[in-house]
This record gives structure tokens, sequence and C-alpha cells, in this order.
């Protein structure tokens, strides 16, 4: 590389700017355009020096010949564009994903659901909320289901525990088979066809759906708590914990990634 002393490097300086414009692209694509960039300008400068012409006034040249640098990021960004088939089959693979984990929660949940039912009674984990009354109907179908009940109160509330258990528990099954048959599917097929989206854009969207879920359950648990001695906390109580540790995670995730990114520190220095 030329010393041009006090002088900025056109090359450089140009080289700088399709950096700047292109940080949405992964490190390795855009270590590539910047290779092919900067080798075609630098081409371009030496043939010009070798007939004479001043190193500074060779590379404003080749930069010149070459074009704007941000019609070149223009350009740069509308070939990179994905077609529209494999972004829908990476938003699915991200939905499986997600929705996977997501169902895998909600059965770590049951578990932890059964365990308040088992320590704490089936009053803990669901109850009668304030004012409804049974129907005729549903207390007889309770009533059958569990002839042990002394009330249609009592056969409710077992009858709702157990769903509560039940279902949560079969739906983190079925999360973890769609995970294992991502995985086969993904072995089978070329790792690039069913690419996810990429890892901030799924951290982000994992946050903001298990936080919500967290803070949600959780404020409906401290309500249940207040405002009914803790009957029916259980259920809620159950699923916080869950939510938050995966909104954890998928934030710490998320923090390190943008921490890390060379891209984002790049603009940072700049902008800095």
């Amino acid at each position: 590389m030329t010393d041009f002393g006090e002088q900025e490097s056109p090359i450089e300086t140009y080289l700088d700017a399709v950096v700047a414009g292109l940080t949405a692209r992964s490190p390795r694509q855009l270590r590539h355009v910047v290779a092919e960039t900067e080798a075609h300008l630098r081409d371009d400068a030496e043939q010009a020096m070798a007939a004479g012409m001043p190193a500074h006034e060779a590379e404003a040249q080749a930069v010149h010949r070459f074009g704007p640098a941000r019609e070149f990021v223009a350009a740069e960004r509308a070939r990179a564009v994905l077609p529209i088939g494999d972004l829908a089959r990476r938003v699915l693979t991200s939905a499986l994903l997600l929705g996977g984990l997501g169902a895998v929660a909600v059965g770590a949940s049951g578990v932890i659901a059964a365990l308040i039912r088992l320590v704490a009674g089936t009053q803990a984990l669901v109850d009668v909320a304030p004012g409804r009354v049974l129907s005729a109907s549903d207390c007889a179908r309770w009533l059958a289901a569990d002839p042990g009940a002394r009330s249609c109160r009592e056969a409710a509330l077992s009858d709702w525990a157990a769903e509560t258990v039940v279902y949560r528990i079969a739906l983190g099954l079925l999360g973890g088979l769609a995970l294992v048959a991502l995985g086969m599917l993904r072995r089978r097929a070329t790792p690039e066809r069913w690419a996810p989206l990429p890892r901030v854009v799924s951290d982000t969207i994992a946050l903001t759906i298990f936080g919500t879920a967290g803070c949600w359950t959780l404020g409906l648990g401290v309500d249940a708590i207040v405002g009914a001695s803790g009957h029916g906390a259980g259920q809620w109580l159950s699923a916080a914990p869950v939510a938050l540790a995966a909104a954890a995670i998928f934030g710490w995730r998320l923090l390190r990634d943008l921490r890390g990114d060379p891209q984002l520190a790049y603009v940072r220095s700049a902008v800095g």
C-alpha cells in the first residue's frame, strides 16, 4: 500500500465507504467484496503508475473509473437480496425452531406444575374464578370422570389441574419431536437450504416472546397470590420461571452477538 503521508489514500477511503455501506453482510461476504474491490482498484492504479502517473492521482483515477461508492453499495445490496422462496424457507425454519423451543418450554412448565400440585395441592395450581358459576352439565361431566370427588368444584379442579399438567407436557413432547425432525431435515439437505434467519434476528424475536410471556405470567401469578391467597397461582408461576429463563438465555446470546459483531464494532468506531 502506497504511503501518501498526510494525504488520505483514495482507495482506502473508498473501501471504508464500502464497508460502512454493507454492514448488513456477513463478515465473510463483506471480506470477499472488499478484497475483490480492492484488487480491482489497485490493479488499475498500478497500471496508471507504471505509465508515469503519480500514486495519489492514479488511485483517484482508479476510484473515479470504478464509480461512486454509493452506487456500488446499492448494486451490491440489490445483488444480495434473497429470492422470495429462500427467504420464506428461512422464515419457516426459524418459526419451526422457535416454535419447537417454545413448546419444549411449555412442557417444562408442565413438569413444574405437576410438582406444585404434588407439594401444595390442586387448589394451589388451579381454582374457580371468583363469581364463576359451574353449570349442571359441566358438573355432571366432571363428576362422571372423577367418581371419588366430593363436590362439583373438587371434580372441576381435578380436571383442570390434570389438563394443565398433561396438555403442557404433551405439547413439550411434540415440540421435542419437531426439533428432532427439523434437525434430521437439515442434515439430509444442504445446511444453506434450511438455514434459519440470522441469529440476531431469531434471538431478538425469542427474547421478545419469552420475555413478554414471562412478565405476563409472573404478573398473573403475583395477582393470584395477592388477590386470591395464592389459589390458582401455580398455573402462572409454573410458566413464569421457564419463560424468563429462556428470555435470559436468548438475551445473553443477543447481547454477546451485538457486542462481538465486527461490523457493529466498525460502525461504533466510525461514529465515535
